[in-house]
């Protein structure tokens, strides 16, 4: 599958989740925790397949590569921190609301910034064939992520 257009499943996806927590309510329930926790999976291992698969290849590039990664790792890092800081709250705690709130914002932004800037320039900069080796690359280095995160 092309690289854009797996990325832009992912990130469907995790669009998907985010509607999925705000249907179970203000109420801390079990199912609320494992859609979180689906949530947090799935960001993590976006997250980890595109810098070490798709980022190393925009920055190689001659061009606007290099800052628009450095921005997107950044955007990542900053994911990851909230991630981290929500993950150790109770369902019950004031700041896991607030927090999810923010990471939701923060994510969607990214998303934007990710299906804007990086994908036009991707595309401008990109082969065809690149993008297709490029999201079968992700989707192996996806499932081997998977597996070490379940063991």
């Amino acid at each position: 599958m092309n690289a854009l257009e797996l990325l832009r499943k992912d990130h469907s996806f995790v669009r998907n989740l985010f509607g999925q927590f705000e249907r179970t309510g203000k109420t801390p329930s079990e199912k609320r925790m494992e859609v979180f926790a689906t949530i947090r999976r799935e960001l993590q291992l976006h997250c980890r397949a595109e810098e070490e698969i798709f980022y190393p290849v925009l920055k190689a590039m001659e061009g606007e590569g290099r800052r628009l990664v450095v921005v997107a790792i950044k955007e990542h890092h900053d994911i990851d921190e909230l991630l981290t800081r929500i993950s150790r709250r109770k369902l019950t705690d004031k700041g896991f609301d607030s927090g999810f709130e923010a990471l939701v914002e923060i994510v969607n932004d990214h998303l934007d910034y990710e299906e804007g800037e990086i994908f036009r320039f991707a595309e401008e900069n990109c082969s065809p064939q690149q993008l297709e080796e490029i999201g079968s690359q992700i989707e192996d280095r996806r499932r081997i992520l998977d597996q070490e995160m379940a063991a």
